[in-house]
């Protein structure tokens, strides 16, 4: 029965390679120029997505599935509309690619080492790798989103500062926008080019509102444009009430990222703890000879 069971693995260990190779050299032909943009630093392997893709596109992966659409929603986001579809391709034949890969290898452990506990392993790895492929853009939507919270009091501040020095809107939004390189300083500058190529004001702000994803500077803009017909007086009054909600959710930020700081260290603690555990444990299991 056990001879079986290693028989078994390793002729699904060979099938599975034989589909690898094939999606391998066809992924390669068809989809080389495909992942040949992408950044090595970031995509380590881009060069094996090949496979991830030529499965996709052989069990016709339709990419309308619910999860699907709220990843390409984020990935907009960071990438733009433009090339949001094309990056979160990438990200799902990452996830094929590493998943397919590690549990095809893990099926040939179990009969060259007699254990099956390394095809549960396997499928534990290619779990873990699939979830930190998956939170690559959660992760990068999160990191934008604090950025953004983090920098949002000091742009209101500045602008209310040149507002009610005189300053319109428009002129202390260009003013501001260079006053950084972070990302809000980033989506500031695109709206500006975009005010410059033609399109309205109160479009444009809408526009960094949206592309910035944040409640808060969602919120902001809409009101902004309410704002942007009454004079400067009460839109210095709007700007200095704003930058108070931001300082008081960057405060919020402040104490969620030391929260999570706090549980982050307790996963080495636990671990040195029960490494003491076990340091005190075998000798006297040892001595009393169990």
């Amino acid at each position: 029965m056990e001879n079986m069971g290693r028989f078994i693995c390793v002729g699904v260990y060979f099938i599975l390679l034989i589909i690898w190779i094939i999606a391998a050299f066809y992924g390669n032909k068809r989809y080389a120029e495909y992942v040949k943009p992408l950044n090595k630093k970031k995509f380590l392997f881009k060069t094996y997505y090949v496979v991830g893709l030529a499965i996709l596109e052989w069990i016709k992966y339709p990419f309308d599935f619910e999860i699907d659409k709220k990843r390409i929603k984020q990935a907009q986001i960071i990438y733009g509309k433009k090339f949001a579809d094309y990056y979160y391709r990438i990200n799902v034949a990452e996830k094929v690619t590493y998943a397919y890969t590690i549990i095809m290898i893990s099926l040939l452990f179990y009969p060259i080492l007699n254990d099956p506990i390394f095809i549960l392993a396997g499928l534990f790895a290619a779990g873990i790798l699939v979830y930190y492929t998956d939170t690559k853009i959660v992760s990068v939507i999160d990191e934008r989103d604090e950025s953004i919270i983090r920098d949002f009091p000091q742009v209101l501040s500045k602008m209310a500062l040149l507002i009610n020095a005189g300053m319109i809107m428009s002129e202390a939004w260009k003013s501001v926008s260079t006053t950084g390189e972070s990302v809000i300083y980033q989506e500031m500058v695109k709206t500006e080019s975009d005010i410059e190529n033609g399109m309205s004001e109160v479009d444009a702000y809408a526009s960094f509102g949206e592309r910035c994803g944040v409640f808060s500077v969602k919120k902001f803009t809409s009101m902004l444009v309410q704002n942007l017909t009454k004079g400067n007086k009460e839109l210095v009054e709007f700007l200095t009430k704003a930058s108070y909600d931001s300082w008081e959710e960057k405060k919020h930020l402040v104490r969620r990222q030391g929260e999570k700081a706090a549980n982050k260290l307790m996963i080495p603690l636990g671990l040195i703890l029960v490494g003491i555990f076990v340091m005190i444990l075998v000798p006297i299991v040892g001595n009393l000879g169990i």
